[in-house]
């Protein structure tokens, strides 16, 4: 409990309340734009709507120092991904997983960390660090590998998605290890709808209509198949068919995945699973075992459709009581809005002859919601101790009474006003959705279309198919803006 006592105030006091406070917001602001995600849309996202390549090198690298630093570097190597300079991009990520291992380095408690954290008491959570949820440092482990496929350097990408996979992993065992801490200090361990405060129904409102669609934030099947794609490229088939495996749990309505399953459990023996597939997947039963003679002569073609953009969180200012101080505090905290729209499958053609359609695989925007669902007790625990902090702070000058006083009082509302504001960080140039396809055709060099639901044409090119190995088509749409890279195995 927070307690407000009187104190002597002067006018001397009370201006220096005020240029305290500018400072402290000023201090906010650092490392960051001065208004987020406005800035983002401003430099980046609406260059990239209207398929105009931004200026990341002048946008993000000098910003890639400060509490954003590992975030700004992300946008950085995205942006630069999809203009197709990949060294840049490769530069860019590698910054960011410096940043986010000097992060992770820092002891939990040290002058730094205390200073941030007194920052956000004192200010928002935008004087904290940002720290990159798992879902994003496994993306960028996956755009990495992208990264060094396009260069030639398979090992490299090889490293990379060992590295997306690791992320994954520890995600999934600090959730395990809550889940059974909480059992065993716990009789019974309440649904997440239970565990949740009831003052903020709207602000879960707009993360469930988002979050519904994948069960955690910190797993996604397209990182795990284009982590299989890269271990058949390099002739680890156990290690693709364990991804495959991965990605199947969490898409198992994926057809392409199904197939691929089949696949590579008859090239390995895996009768077990090879049973369980038949039964669950007959369509895809009478897929040839990797490596035989009817797949030997054949070159793989994948498309890789990433669709429109990620959300930007929103602010939702929440009454909430504060009982230490008997009274109601205006609270910020960030939301998403509304979903994006649905993927729309695309058609795939080879020299005119139609193929199948593309499938969804992963929903980033519901990732990003269930991950800041999962954030949001702790968001609410600072929040509430900025309000109580801050109230006591306005009770006190309140109490000092006299012209003085009035003047404190002043300048303890007004900062209130204006530092409370929500932190509405997180990676943005991501797509909203990812859709994959796969075939094994015959080789040369052929023309691939791509055709939206209306049948106008999405992306058309040329592209080189060579026997035994992998041509990948990685195709970014955003509104009418189309970024594609034809990558061949090397």
């Amino acid at each position: 409990m927070v307690e407000g006592r009187s104190i002597s105030v002067n006018w001397q006091k009370g201006r220096a309340a005020v240029l305290a406070a500018c400072w402290a917001l000023l201090a906010a602001g650092c490392g960051t734009f001065s208004h987020y995600p406005q800035g983002m849309e401003q430099t980046t996202l609406a260059p990239l709507r209207a398929g105009r390549n931004p200026d990341y090198e002048k946008t993000f690298r000098k910003r890639t120092k400060g509490t954003a630093g590992a975030l700004f570097a992300l946008e950085w190597g995205r942006t630069a991904q999809l203009a197709g300079d990949f060294p840049a991009s490769r530069t860019a990520f590698e910054t960011a997983f410096a940043a986010i291992e000097d992060r992770e380095n820092r002891a939990v408690v040290s002058a730094r960390g205390a200073a941030a954290q007194g920052g956000a008491v004192l200010v928002n959570d935008k004087a904290i660090s940002y720290r990159v949820p798992a879902y994003e440092r496994t993306l960028a482990h996956h755009y990495q590998a992208l990264n060094y496929l396009a260069l030639g350097d398979l090992t490299g990408a090889g490293v990379e998605v060992r590295r997306a996979n690791r992320v994954q992993e520890e995600a999934l065992e600090r959730r395990e290890r809550e889940v059974a801490r909480a059992q065993s200090q716990e009789t019974h361990v309440p649904a997440e709808e239970d565990a949740r405060d009831p003052h903020l129904i709207g602000v879960y409102a707009g993360l469930d209509q988002m979050a519904g669609a994948v069960k955690s934030s910190f797993q996604n099947a397209a990182t795990f198949f284009t982590s299989a794609t890269i271990w058949e490229m390099l002739g680890e088939l156990n290690d693709a068919y364990i991804d495959v495996k991965k990605a199947l749990e969490i898409a198992p309505e994926n057809h392409f995945l199904q197939l691929d399953a089949v696949r590579l459990a008859k090239r390995l023996g895996m009768r077990e699973d090879l049973e369980d597939y038949e039964r669950r997947f007959p369509r895809a039963a009478k897929m040839p075992a990797a490596g035989s003679d009817k797949l030997a002569a054949k070159a793989r073609l994948v498309v890789v459709c990433e669709e429109g953009l990620v959300p930007p969180k929103v602010e939702l200012e929440v009454p909430y009581p504060l009982t230490s101080t008997d009274s109601i505090g205006l609270i910020a905290l960030p939301t998403y809005a509304a979903p994006p729209p649905p993927p729309a499958p695309l058609r795939v053609a080879l020299d005119g002859q139609p193929l199948a359609s593309t499938a969804p695989i992963c929903n980033v925007a519901a990732l990003a919601a269930r991950a800041l669902g999962e954030q949001m007790p702790g968001i609410l625990t600072r929040q509430l101790a900025r309000a109580i902090a801050k109230g006591a702070a306005a009770k006190a000058a309140h109490d000092a009474g006299g012209s003085a006083g009035q003047w404190a009082e002043l300048a303890v509302l007004l900062y209130n006003v204006a530092s409370e504001q929500a932190d509405l960080r997180s990676w943005l140039t991501l797509p909203a959705h990812v859709q994959i396809f796969s075939a094994f055709v015959d080789p040369g060099d052929r023309s691939v279309a791509l055709a939206g639901p209306g049948g106008g044409p999405a992306w058309t090119g040329p592209v080189t198919l060579r026997a035994g190995k992998t041509t990948m088509i990685h195709v970014t749409r955003i509104d009418l803006a189309v970024y594609s890279h034809v990558i061949v195995q090397p």
